[in-house]
C-alpha cells in the first residue's frame, strides 16, 4: 500500500530533491563529504596502496602483528567516528535546505559533532540487526533495512531517543517500502553507472602518473561523494515520508525541530 489518504510517496519527487539539495549547496555538501568521509578513506587508501602488495593480500607472518593491525584499527575507528559526524551533519543541513533555509557549515558540523556517540550506537545496532536478518535470508536484512532506513534523519530532526527513533522509522516506513526500495535502487544504479568513468579516470591516472597517490585521492573522493548522496536522499525519504503521511510540509519541518 503506497497510497496515504490523498498523498502518495513519489520516487521521483525524491530523486529530483535528493539532487537539487545538493546542487544548491555543493560546496557546503561536498566539504562535508570530503572531509568527513573523502580523507578517511584516502588514508586507508593511501595506506592499503603503500603497504600491501601487488596482489592485495599481504604475507601470512604480518597479519597478526601490531604494526599491521594497529593502523587498520586507526582507520577503522576514524572512519566510524567521522561517517556518524557527516551522516547527522547532512541530515541536518538537507533539512534546513527542504524547510526553505539556507544551511550553514558551522552549526551542521555542530550538530554532528554532539550527536557523535547516539550516531555511532545507530549504525551499530542498525549494521547488528541487518547482518542477523541477511544470515537467515538475504530478502529478511533488505526488509528490515527499509523498515529502519530513516532512523537517523528521525533521530536528528525529532529529538527522540534512540531505540524509540528505530520504533518511529517502522511506524513512517509502513506502506512506503516498495517505492523507498525502488527509489534506493534508482541511487544506487546511478551512482554505480557514474563509477564507471570515475573508475576508467583512476586507472588513467595511475596510468599516466604511475603514482598511487592519485589513485588513493580519487577512490577517496568518489566514496566520499557516494555517502554523500546515499545520506542526502535518505534524508529526502524522512521529508517525503512526513509529507505523505501525517500532511508535514518541508517548510514546517523546521519549525517543529526549533
Amino acid at each position: 500500500m503506497a497510497e496515504f489518504g490523498e498523498a502518495r510517496f513519489e520516487v521521483g519527487s525524491v530523486i529530483s530533491r535528493t539532487f537539487e539539495t545538493i546542487g544548491s549547496n555543493a560546496l557546503l555538501f561536498i566539504g562535508l563529504a570530503l572531509i568527513l568521509s573523502g580523507l578517511p578513506a584516502f588514508a586507508i587508501n593511501w595506506w592499503q596502496v603503500t603497504n600491501l602488495p601487488m596482489g592485495g593480500q599481504p604475507e601470512p607472518s604480518t597479519v597478526f602483528t601490531g604494526a599491521y593491525l594497529a593502523p587498520i584499527f586507526a582507520g577503522w575507528l576514524v572512519s566510524v567516528v567521522s561517517g556518524a559526524v557527516l551522516q547527522a551533519a547532512l541530515t541536518r543541513a538537507t533539512v534546513t535546505h527542504l524547510s526553505g533555509e539556507k544551511p550553514n557549515f558551522a552549526q551542521c558540523l555542530t550538530v554532528g559533532l554532539t550527536m557523535i556517540l547516539p550516531m555511532i550506537a545507530i549504525g551499530f545496532l542498525l549494521a547488528f540487526g541487518v547482518f542477523l536478518a541477511i544470515l537467515f535470508l538475504i530478502v529478511p536484512g533488505i526488509i528490515l533495512w527499509l523498515c529502519w532506513s530513516v532512523v537517523v534523519p528521525v533521530y536528528v530532526q525529532e529529538k527522540v531517543g534512540v531505540f524509540e527513533a528505530f520504533g518511529r522509522s517502522l511506524e513512517l516506513t509502513r506502506g512506503a517500502r516498495w517505492r523507498i526500495f525502488l527509489t534506493m535502487l534508482v541511487i544506487v544504479i546511478a551512482l554505480w553507472l557514474l563509477s564507471i568513468p570515475a573508475g576508467m579516470v583512476t586507472v588513467a591516472a595511475l596510468a599516466a602518473t604511475g603514482s598511487v597517490l592519485a589513485t588513493a585521492l580519487l577512490g577517496g573522493v568518489i566514496g566520499a561523494l557516494a555517502s554523500m548522496v546515499m545520506v542526502t536522499a535518505q534524508s529526502s525519504i524522512y521529508v517525503e515520508l512526513r509529507n505523505v503521511k501525517e500532511g508535514v510540509a518541508p517548510a514546517d519541518l523546521e519549525a517543529i525541530f526549533a
